[in-house]
């Protein structure tokens, strides 16, 4: 079996209040899961995602399991949780057991907090890449809050800085920024998705995002910032020549790119 999910970018960082949301890209996961007389898997994180499913489900048996990913990991593009709901949606339709949206996506959250690939359960990004489109969740309560289409618009993300791990932040404290989180929550209740977005990813900025952000602005971006704890900084155009020719431009003056666009399209199985 041959699932495909797709990853995303933050729109609001679960860290302070708890309530996060995410917008899902063509950026495509495909996860390979078929029987086997031994395991095989490609990460521990993977084999402890297995146990806690085997586990909490009751299910038996071996299973090698590979991935073909567009998502570069650590780069907060959502390859984690792409891959988490991937291995448990495929585990779960392979044995044949019923679950709704709710269940499934408060096992993986709780499986990313157990296998130490999330420090929230990452629901919003879990939700992401299971429905498509726009997700704002409560990753406290495991909780859908709102869903959302939308438009295609394309994105250009440079992937140029060291990678950054979620679990690297378990410690940091995020309290000063409430009130500032709260407003934005209210942003996004008004339906302002995009410019949350860019709000969101400053708290995160190390200091070095202004030249790419610029960068991108000068080229035909009608908005840039970095995606949540980032490293990778993202940049909005209306069109796929603007972007064709921003990705030129961005090409020669060394960056590393990916040209993609919002999706609508959650999880599903690959036909074989």
């Amino acid at each position: 079996m041959i699932v495909e999910a797709n990853g995303g970018i933050s729109v609001l960082s679960a860290f302070v209040n708890g309530h996060g949301a995410a917008a899902a890209l063509k950026l495509p996961m495909q996860t390979e899961i078929t029987a086997a007389d031994q395991d095989s898997f490609p990460s521990p994180e993977v084999g402890k995602l297995v146990d806690y499913i085997r586990t909490l489900y009751k299910i038996s048996g071996n299973y090698s399991i590979s991935v073909r990913s567009e998502i570069p990991p650590g780069r907060g593009l959502k390859s984690s949780s792409a891959l988490a709901i991937s291995v448990i949606f495929g585990l779960l339709k392979m044995n044949s057991i019923n679950f709704t949206d709710g269940e499934i996506l408060r096992s993986a959250a709780r499986a990313s907090i157990y296998n130490d690939t999330s420090v929230t359960g990452a629901m919003d990004d879990l939700a992401m890449s299971y429905y498509g489109g726009y997700c704002l969740t409560d990753n406290r309560e495991f909780r859908l809050l709102s869903r959302q289409e939308l438009e295609e618009d394309f994105v250009l993300i440079c992937t140029d800085k060291d990678t950054v791990e979620s679990i690297n932040l378990k410690n940091v404290d995020f309290s000063p920024y409430i009130n500032f989180y709260n407003r934005l929550e209210d942003n996004l209740k008004a339906g302002i998705v995009y410019e949350t977005m860019v709000l969101n990813g400053l708290i995160f900025d190390d200091g070095n995002d202004s030249e790419t952000v610029k960068t991108m602005l000068a080229t035909g971006a009608f908005l840039a910032g970095r995606s949540g704890k980032g490293p990778a900084i993202f940049g909005l155009y209306k069109s796929e020549d603007q972007i064709n020719n921003a990705s030129k431009i961005l090409l020669s003056e060394g960056y590393n790119i990916i040209k993609s666009r919002f999706n609508n399209e959650g999880i599903h199985i690959c036909e074989p």
